[in-house]
C-alpha cells in the first residue's frame, strides 16, 4: 500500500470513529437471508448490511452502485476469508469504507458455493465509488493469489435500483452451504471503533515523522 492510499484509509478509519459514536453508522436486519441470483446463476445469501444513516442529505450528484465480487480459489485460503468476512470481531473494513466520502450502504452478501463473495455498495457518485476501488485495490494485492476478484461501477441510486434493472434478481431460497451465523452488530461496531483507533493513530503517528 502506498502512502496516500494509506492516507486515504486511515483519515477514512478516523471519520468512522465520529460516524459511529454518534450513532451515524447502522446495522439493519431487514435484509438478512435475502437472496440474490447473479446474471451468470450465482446465488448468494446477504449476511450483514451497513448503513450511513446521514449520507443522503450530504450528496447531490447522481448515485453510483459498485459490485464487488471474490473468488477464492485457493481452498487453504478460504478457512481465513470466511471467518475475516463473516466474524464481526476478525472483520476490520467497516472502519475503512464507511468513513470515506460518499459512502451510503453496503451489503455483505456470501455465495451458495465456498469461497464465493458478493459486495454491494451505494456512494454518492461514480467518482466516489472509483475512489475507494482504487484504496481497495492496495488492500487486496498482497492477497491476490488467493483467487479472482471484479469490480463493476454502475450508475444506479440503490441496490433496489441496480437489481430491478435486470442486473441480478431476488429469490427466496436462500443457500445452504454456506452460509454464515447471525452476528450481533453491536460487536461489530465495537470492533470496528477500536480498529479505526488504533489504525488512525498509528498513521498519524507516522506523518509525524
Amino acid at each position: 500500500m502506498n502512502l496516500r492510499d494509506g492516507a486515504t484509509l486511515g483519515r477514512a478509519a478516523l471519520r468512522s470513529v465520529s460516524y459511529l459514536l454518534r450513532g451515524d453508522i447502522e446495522f439493519p436486519e431487514g435484509r438478512l437471508q435475502d437472496t440474490v441470483e447473479t446474471a451468470d446463476g450465482t446465488t448468494f445469501v446477504v449476511y450483514r448490511e451497513t448503513v450511513r444513516r446521514s449520507a443522503g442529505s450530504d450528496e447531490a450528484e447522481g448515485g453510483a452502485v459498485l459490485v464487488f465480487r471474490m473468488r477464492v480459489t485457493d481452498p487453504a485460503a478460504r478457512g481465513p476469508f470466511r471467518t475475516a468476512l463473516f466474524d464481526p470481531l476478525a472483520n476490520v473494513a467497516t472502519p475503512f469504507f464507511a468513513g470515506l466520502p460518499g459512502f451510503r450502504r453496503k451489503l455483505w452478501l456470501a455465495g451458495e458455493q465456498p469461497g464465493e463473495f458478493l459486495e454491494l455498495y451505494e456512494w454518492g457518485s461514480e467518482a466516489d465509488a472509483r475512489r475507494f476501488v482504487d484504496a481497495l485495490r492496495s488492500l487486496i494485492d498482497p492477497v491476490d493469489h488467493a483467487g479472482t476478484v471484479e469490480f463493476d461501477v454502475v450508475p444506479h441510486d440503490s441496490v433496489e435500483e441496480y437489481v430491478e434493472a435486470g442486473q441480478a434478481a431476488w429469490r427466496e431460497a436462500p443457500p445452504e452451504a454456506n452460509r454464515p451465523p447471525r452476528r450481533t452488530a453491536v460487536f461489530t461496531g465495537l470492533a470496528g471503533i477500536g480498529v479505526a483507533i488504533a489504525a488512525g493513530y498509528a498513521l498519524r503517528k507516522r506523518l509525524r515523522r
